[in-house]
């Protein structure tokens, strides 16, 4: 019997297959001479002959180079797309419609209670005057706000919602005693702030804390809902948007202004002239909040309106129509997908997120110049240890044991908040 040809593991078994044709020799082998006497050799690739018999083995499929078609959109695949860094200041404006949302379901609840007299409250100027429904709203707006916020950013980020904010909890557990001792200096600043620079002696704050039962909610309230979702909000969102922000515009300006620094697949070099272009630009918005009289909101609104307007236009010249020089701006993440920034823009996006994390508080004692300063002090503590741990989740740990701190020497001063009038 003939022995079958040996077959390619790879390839499915068929005995009634045509062995294999020849391999052609090598090229550093030399080629098999021919005499006069000898037979003329086969050659290698003969041409094939008609056949009308049936054939049984594999049909090959005769060997011609596609033709290549132009493409529609040839502009737009030319390019591969660029990583995007989280967050960004569009998911902060997704965060604060999703708050907006939150505040419309607060609303509806509020006249609710207000229809069936709760808690005593017959009116809305009653509710603004009530601490139930001041911490209430407030509630409502940050579980409704996380309850949207937990489905909708992995469909965009692509991950779930606690990596893209860098949670980490694992790192603030580790590192627990060194976050207990940033709140303890946040309390001694306090403490020196009071004395320096007291606030006023009946502030909001002060009279919200002299209402019946306001103090243990104050105090729950302080130590668990509003460190997390104020740090949410600051540290977890804006905070990496002004980053972000800010190492993006000097790419930008670097590459415009001198594009011998973009080399493709690297980071992008940051010039000081593009650091102070980003500088400014994104202090711009946060002046328009300072109070003052002599300008309206409805100016200031005005302003931020265009200042967003602008920045979306830029944004999108560089998403909707790519381009070699935005193709070879490379965001420089690390191996988990999160941005790394640089110095510079940590530094000032620090400091501009403090700003209206102050503002927001500054209500509560009149906007005296004492507390605003201690609360952008903390602030920048609170980013510190955010940008430093890479972890929100130590962010968060030291506001509420900061809190719980102020309570505590609160407590202790009042005898057991019994006695608010030696606050």
């Amino acid at each position: 019997m003939t022995p079958l040809p040996p077959q390619n593991p790879n390839q499915p078994f068929l005995p009634f297959a045509d062995p294999p044709e020849p391999a052609p020799p090598e090229p550093s082998q030399p080629e098999p001479t021919q005499s006069e006497f000898s037979a003329p050799a086969p050659e290698q690739n003969p041409q094939p002959q008609p056949n009308f018999e049936p054939n049984t083995g594999p049909v090959s499929e005769p060997n011609t180079e596609p033709v290549s078609e132009p493409q529609l959109f040839h502009s737009f695949s030319a390019y591969a797309p660029i990583p995007e860094r989280i967050p960004n200041f569009g998911h902060a404006a997704l965060l604060a419609f999703l708050a907006f949302c939150g505040l419309l379901c607060a609303i509806a609840l509020t006249h609710l209670a207000v229809h069936f007299h709760l808690f005593g409250v017959h009116n809305l100027q009653q509710a603004a005057d009530n601490v139930h429904y001041t911490l209430g709203t407030e509630a409502v707006i940050y579980l409704i706000a996380l309850l949207l916020c937990l489905p909708i950013f992995p469909l965009v980020w692509h991950k779930s919602f606690f990596q893209g904010i860098q949670w980490r909890g694992h790192t603030a557990l580790r590192l627990r005693y060194r976050l207990f001792a940033a709140a303890g200096l946040c309390f001694l600043l306090a403490m020196f702030n009071g004395v320096l620079m007291p606030g006023p002696s009946n502030a909001p704050i002060d009279r919200l804390f002299r209402m019946p039962g306001a103090a243990w909610l104050l105090f729950i309230f302080g130590v668990t809902f509003a460190p997390f979702f104020e740090e949410l909000a600051f540290r977890g969102f804006l905070l990496p948007s002004f980053c972000t922000a800010h190492d993006w515009i000097a790419e930008q300006i670097t590459a415009l202004a001198h594009p011998e620094l973009i080399q493709p697949g690297q980071p992008a070099q940051h010039t000081l002239f593009a650091r102070t272009v980003a500088d400014v630009y994104l202090a711009l918005p946060i002046f328009a909040f300072v109070p003052t009289h002599a300008v309206g909101m409805l100016p200031r609104t005005i302003f931020v309106i265009a200042w967003i307007f602008v920045s979306g236009l830029w944004w999108s010249s560089t998403v909707l129509r790519p381009s070699r020089r935005a193709a070879a701006l490379v965001p420089p993440l690390d191996p988990h997908g999160h941005p790394v920034w640089s110095f510079h823009a940590m530094t000032i996006a620090s400091v501009l997120s403090s700003v209206p994390f102050a503002l927001m508080h500054g209500q509560q004692t009149s906007y005296a110049l004492g507390p605003f300063l201690l609360l952008i002090a903390v602030s920048l503590v609170l980013s510190w240890v955010r940008l430093l741990t890479r972890s929100l989740a130590s962010s968060v740990l030291v506001h509420a044991s900061y809190n719980f701190l102020l309570f505590g020497f609160m407590f202790l001063g009042t005898s057991g908040f019994r006695h608010l009038d030696r606050m």
